[in-house]
């Protein structure tokens, strides 16, 4: 990948910008101003000011609005781009506010309370508000629209008991309750891409199981339980290693696999017809001779002599293919050892073609599996610091690793390197212009532009 950064380096709260969906536009926060570049040529277009130092923003998905929040003192400003003097202003109160979100409509802003008190839906049509009760407060995922935005899911509590309910967005109201009593709590929920099925889980380990929705049958279609995996013998048994519990359910883009993790070094990919196992990645801390096939890149230090004063003092960073066989994955040190701890797959993330999904296990904070899952093969990306953050292309297989250094790290299909960030940025955060050939690089009060050439 060949870079140029775009103009100046520009200041920016907590990695606070975002490209619109129509491509047109670049929001940025500072302090407590919204500024919107053009992404022609990153002039000002239009600024806003805010009152408070913003803490949060999102773009409605026809690119008409963006909203801005501060949630410590639970406030929502809604702006608009072709009609710069019209305002709006929510005010949670005493509730709080914990999350804000776009309604897919355009028209509609979702907020939670603090502790999930209640869900309130404003309109900026007619100023009316909705409000949901009853919102499961120990789930952090608990509502998902429906890719379509016809639907929103929600997590729901009731007489100690966990619900799922489904609304209309069309006249939010609740259009079916699912009451899943094969499952002893409700951990989770994911549509998936054609909005026509719904995964609701309980992660706990011994109890986990995956039940399946069908909002056009109007019925369960499918279940899959970890337990059942581990359960059989050996011999007839292909994933007997098996996942423990259910943490984290990614569907691929084409709808047509499901990956999940528990809380072990295990991922499973899922049918969606059979609801069977039909591949399994286990995330070894050896890779192992017989692995020589598997690309292996490793983040290596050259001493060299540089008078930029962005460079590290140790020289200058590069990925290197690493042919040695076996090689120790770097493990987590963990400062008190009497303390219990459970790892996870903590990055789970597909892309946009569904070939390739990209893996990090929280016992190895560094390494990065990226699995191609047609051939079932496996390259690694193992670096110095532990990865934050992992950002596909939405139009091709090109991966950007974070580390929070000032460093960030490309991967595809054809290779890895290592890219110097301008002025030694310190970067914690991607945001890819959605047509794949401009990335937006985020830190703590600062950020760029990178303009890609294949």
């Amino acid at each position: 990948m060949t870079t140029e950064v775009e103009n100046e380096i520009f200041r920016m709260n907590s990695n606070l910008c975002s490209f619109s969906n129509d491509e047109r536009f670049l929001a940025v926060a500072f302090q407590g101003n919204l500024i919107i570049k053009n992404t022609g040529t990153f002039d000002t277009f239009q600024s806003y000011v805010f009152g408070d130092i913003i803490e949060y923003i999102e773009w409605s998905l026809d690119s008409e609005y963006i909203l801005c929040s501060n949630f410590k003192k639970a406030v929502v400003r809604v702006f608009s781009i072709c009609f710069p003097e019209w305002r709006c202003k929510l005010i949670e109160g005493s509730a709080g506010l914990e999350r804000v979100i776009w309604s897919p409509d355009n028209r509609h802003i979702i907020t939670v309370a603090d502790f999930n008190i209640q869900i309130s839906i404003w309109s900026l049509e007619n100023r009316n508000v909705t409000y949901i009760q009853n919102s499961k407060s120990s789930t952090n995922k608990k509502l998902e629209f429906s890719p379509n935005g016809k639907k929103l899911a929600l997590i729901v509590a009731e007489n100690d008991e966990d619900n799922v309910a489904i609304y209309k967005t069309k006249n939010w109201k609740i259009s079916r309750k699912l009451i899943c009593e094969r499952l002893k709590t409700i951990n989770g929920i994911c549509w998936s891409p054609d909005s026509e099925l719904l995964c609701i889980w309980c992660s706990n380990i011994g109890e986990s199981k995956l039940l399946v929705f069908s909002a056009i049958l109007d019925s369960h279609v499918g279940v899959y339980s970890p337990e059942d995996d581990t359960d059989k013998g050996d011999i007839e048994n292909e994933f007997k290693r098996g996942i423990k519990g259910i943490n984290k359910v990614k569907w691929i883009p084409s709808g047509q696999l499901i990956a999940i993790t528990g809380y072990n070094e295990m991922v499973v990919l899922i049918n969606y017809v059979t609801w069977k196992p039909l591949l399994e990645l286990y995330l070894n801390s050896i890779i192992n001779e017989s692995d020589y096939m598997n690309k292996v890149y490793k983040e290596c230090i050259i001493q060299i002599r540089d008078s930029n004063k962005y460079s590290s003092v140790n020289g200058k960073h590069l990925l290197e293919e690493i042919n040695d066989r076996p090689i120790n994955i770097p493990i987590v040190k963990r400062e008190n050892n009497t303390d219990p701890i459970i790892t996870d797959v903590d990055i789970l993330e597909f892309s946009s073609c569904g070939r390739y999904l990209a893996v990090r296990y929280q016992a190895y904070p560094t390494t990065l599996w990226i699995w191609d899952i047609n051939i079932d093969s496996v390259e690694y990306l193992i670096l110095r610091n532990p990865i934050t953050s992992v950002k596909w292309s939405p139009t091709c297989s090109r991966l950007i690793a974070l580390t929070e250094t000032p460093h960030i790290f490309e991967w595809c299909p054809e290779g890895a390197t290592c890219i110097q960030t301008p002025k030694g940025i310190i970067v914690s955060d991607v945001q890819w212009h959605l047509g794949g050939k401009i990335l937006a690089l985020c830190g703590y009060n600062k950020g760029a532009i990178f303009n890609i050439f294949d």
